[in-house]
């Protein structure tokens, strides 16, 4: 009597368990024997096997997900999904980096290269697109160091025992432009109130552009803590100038005068700021200080 071959209980072997076929394939002969089913005597016909519950899904009939959770599809909670929003966050970097890129060419005037660049498809119906403004008039080339664009007899006059400090932004080598940030104020522990005089110098091709950078900061940028009692253009300054006197609401007691001057390729701004209830001073005499400044600050230019 020959021995029938017992199934391996753990599926070891060669092959491993196969899933039994339906009934009635042609072609495809008996089914598969179940795991753990003994094979039936020789001339025996194979049991049946048990019919499948209708409409119950196979393993490779499920459906595949067009994206997994940690891929960042739509509507997955993993980076691109709705919670999280890449191309925003991007976009943000992109503007900011445009505004910096923005700075530095209207700092720097832009070149000939730059400006064909407008004129290309980038702008509606390929009109050239918006440059940094060039400034006509004089042409300035020499300026002297910072705490040297006033007088010191106008200083002693303005903003008495204050002491001049260069900025570290102050340069003379740079090909595109020139600039000069000095300030004036009164040493620590000195007493009385603050007084603090400031100058913003730049020479270059985009003074008109700051001109009118330096206006809209003066007026916008502090409004909704100082309330501005004076702005205005003046006459026989420069090519254009304006002054601003803002005051800062309470409980502040700082208050600023500011002039903005343009003249050819020169651009400058010069700030007294004081206080209110210390400093001894006014409005007029504030005003009256930085544009006496000014006027010492173009001066000083050649």
């Amino acid at each position: 009597m020959s021995k029938t071959p017992q199934p391996d209980p753990q599926g070891s072997g060669e092959t491993g368990p196969t899933q039994p076929l339906p009934q009635g394939m042609p072609g495809w002969g008996p089914a598969a024997q179940a795991p753990g089913q003994l094979p039936p005597p020789p001339g025996q016909a194979p049991p049946p096997v048990p019919p499948q519950s209708p409409g119950t899904p196979s393993a490779w009939s499920q459906p595949v997900p067009a994206t997994s959770p940690l891929s960042g599809g739509p509507g997955s909670g993993g980076p691109g999904g709705a919670r999280t929003r890449p191309w925003l966050i991007g976009g943000g970097a992109a503007l900011a980096v445009a505004a910096i890129v923005g700075v530095v060419i209207a700092m720097s005037g832009g070149d000939g290269e730059s400006a064909a660049e407008g004129k290309q498809s980038g702008a509606p119906g390929g009109a050239a697109e918006p440059q940094a403004p060039t400034s006509a008039g004089k042409s300035f080339t020499k300026v002297p160091e910072g705490c040297r664009l006033i007088k010191a007899s106008t200083i002693a006059r303005i903003a008495p025992g204050t002491e001049c400090k260069p900025s570290q932004f102050d340069n003379s080598t740079m090909a595109a432009m020139i600039t000069r940030m000095p300030s004036w104020d009164t040493p620590f522990g000195s007493g009385g109130g603050q007084l603090r005089l400031d100058v913003n110098l730049t020479v270059g091709p985009s003074a008109s552009g700051m001109f009118d950078i330096h206006k809209k900061s003066a007026l916008d940028a502090l409004k909704k803590v100082r309330t501005t009692t004076d702005s205005r253009s003046l006459s026989g300054l420069g090519d254009d100038a304006y002054l601003v006197h803002g005051v800062d609401k309470d409980p502040f007691d700082l208050a600023e005068a500011e002039v903005i001057v343009r003249e050819g390729n020169a651009e400058f701004t010069v700030s007294l700021t004081y206080d209110t209830k210390d400093s001894g001073r006014n409005q007029q005499q504030a005003e009256d200080a930085v544009v006496a400044a000014a006027r010492d600050v173009l001066g000083s230019l050649s």
